[in-house]
C-alpha cells in the first residue's frame, strides 16, 4: 500500500512537507506537540522516501518554529557524507 492510499489527518501535512520543503499549520496551542510528533510519525512511515534518501546519499532533518498558533515546519535535505 503506498503512502497516498493511506489515510490519516497529518499525511496532507507531510505530503506538502515532502514536495514543497515548508509547511505551516495553524493549530491550538494544547495541539503543537501532537502535531510535531504526528507529522514525524509520518516521515517515519513513509518508507519509499526514507529508502530513496539513503540510496541518493542523503539526510533529512525536520524543524519547526511555532509563532502563537502558527506551526512552521521546515525540510531540509542535504548530502551526507556517510557510506560513500
Amino acid at each position: 500500500m503506498s503512502i497516498e492510499q493511506q489515510t490519516s489527518k497529518y499525511l496532507p501535512i507531510w505530503l506538502e512537507l515532502k514536495q514543497k520543503g515548508i509547511c505551516r499549520v495553524t493549530a491550538p496551542p494544547q495541539f503543537h506537540r501532537r502535531l510535531v510528533k504526528a507529522v514525524k510519525a509520518r516521515r517515519d512511515k513513509d518508507l519509499a522516501f526514507l529508502f530513496l534518501l539513503k540510496e541518493q546519499h542523503k539526510k533529512h532533518t525536520i524543524k519547526y518554529k511555532i509563532e502563537g498558533t502558527v506551526i512552521t515546519f521546515t525540510l531540509t535535505i542535504e548530502l551526507s557524507l556517510r557510506g560513500i
